[in-house]
């Protein structure tokens, strides 16, 4: 607040102002920025300061701890409905078993078959495999070859059978 602004406010020009109204003006004035002064001081001293940064860091703890706990509830959630679900699954699966065991020997035989496949084969298993390894070929292949001219052989009859039903 200036003299000059003061004055106004009162109507009269700076002029007509007794010395000691102008004097106590400034004082005012002088008492304001004092304080002004002393207030940011005391905000930037490093006590403040320091009890700001902790008031701020307690608070984003806080937060990261609700988003944190939101999370964890999020994945229980999903947690049980995903092992619920597995507990549906497996039990839907045992009831089949019961049903029809044979299919699950053959289903866990064709799984551990699969697992044999998959894991390493030692120099000892590759030379002890080798000889019946080859005649497993051999055989894969005549059977491939029998069933290939079955498929074509009963292919030419059932055109024989399409041709004949046509005439007939």
């Amino acid at each position: 607040m200036t003299i000059e602004s003061s004055s106004r406010r009162e109507g009269r020009p700076s002029e007509q102002q007794p010395p000691e109204r102008i004097e106590h003006d400034i004082e005012v004035t002088r008492s304001a920025i004092t304080e002004d002064l002393r207030a940011l001081g005391e905000k930037f001293t490093p006590e403040h300061l320091k009890s700001e940064a902790y008031d701020a860091a307690r608070n984003v703890a806080g937060a990261a701890r609700e988003a944190v706990s939101d999370k964890i509830e999020q994945v229980e959630g999903k947690i049980r409905h995903v092992s619920s679900t597995s507990v549906r699954a497996i039990k839907r699966q045992a009831e089949r078993a019961q049903r029809n065991p044979m299919a699950t020997a053959g289903g866990a035989l064709l799984v551990g078959f699969g697992i044999g496949l998959l894991l390493p084969v030692s120099q000892a298993e590759a030379r002890a495999l080798s000889e019946p390894g080859r005649r497993v070929r051999e055989v894969f292949d005549q059977g491939r070859t029998t069933a290939q001219r079955v498929r074509e052989g009963l292919e030419e009859t059932a055109m024989d059978m399409k041709d004949a039903v046509r005439e007939s």
